[in-house]
């Protein structure tokens, strides 16, 4: 028998559909602590999310140590402002990451209301045990496939081109 995750995934994709619909976001993730995309809603076509996913898995983990450095544990929230976009990053239980991204006429503060209830529905979906299925079932993307796929993808990204003058250059 293998866990059967399609019942957390589909309420943690409407879960993040729900916080675009309410926040007006332009997209929202759960991404692992390692920095794989779990589960994605809304859009931006520019935007690459598997990108987007490790930088801020870094990112997170360089703030934990920062956290560190003046006395905390860790920070639980991350706030990026730009001058047309925002990311708003929050921990999601122990093991991920909710990441949402929206423009500068939504407020902070909705997103910030918005993305703990969020959360905290998501929390308890990735606590909740998974359903058993048999063995023979297709269609799931298991880790070890997706291991690989994600090392191709940033060989091809940072390929170095050996047949210019023996120079490495990313």
């Amino acid at each position: 028998m293998r866990n059967d995750l399609s019942g957390q995934s589909s309420g943690i994709h409407r879960e993040l559909s729900e916080l675009i619909v309410s926040t007006g976001a332009l997209i929202s993730l759960l991404i692992s602590r390692e920095g794989v995309c779990l589960s994605q809603a809304g859009g931006l076509a520019s935007l690459n999310t598997t990108a987007l996913a490790a930088l801020v898995a870094g990112m997170f983990a360089a703030t934990k140590e920062v956290a560190a450095i003046v006395g905390e544990n860790q920070f639980s929230i991350l706030l990026q402002q730009g001058e047309k976009r925002h990311i708003h990053i929050s921990l999601v239980g122990k093991r991920a990451m909710m990441v949402v991204v929206f423009e500068d006429y939504t407020r902070i503060g909705k997103v910030r209301i918005e993305a703990k209830r969020a959360g905290e529905v998501i929390s308890r979906l990735l606590d909740a045990p998974p359903v058993e299925r048999a063995p023979d079932e297709e269609g799931d993307i298991y880790l070890p496939r997706f291991k690989e796929y994600a090392l191709n993808l940033v060989d091809r990204i940072f390929r170095v081109d050996e047949e210019e003058d023996g120079v490495h250059q990313l």
